[in-house]
């Protein structure tokens, strides 16, 4: 059985451009926490910067962390302060 990861964005409110950039981030997350990650410290914070320009918004980012955490066990804003 292939378990599925569904990102928590809501599709219809960004384009197809933003989409890429914040689906991009949230996997460039999962794979800095991967065993034999290839994810570098300086190109996260970089996709960081852009995910949260794209969000604007801190309650969305919260609400995205939220359900990030509860499907994969990984906090982004954990995540992104251990790399301070």
């Amino acid at each position: 059985m292939t378990d599925t990861l569904h990102y928590p964005i809501d599709f219809e409110a960004y384009s197809i451009d933003e989409i890429e950039n914040l689906v991009d981030f949230l996997a460039s997350i999962e794979a800095y926490h991967a065993p034999s990650s290839s994810v570098s410290k300086d190109a996260l914070v970089k996709k960081h910067q852009t995910f949260r320009n794209i969000l604007n918004n801190k309650s969305e980012e919260k609400r995205i962390d939220r359900a990030f955490k509860k499907q994969t066990g990984i906090s982004i804003y954990k995540t992104m302060q251990s790399l301070k």
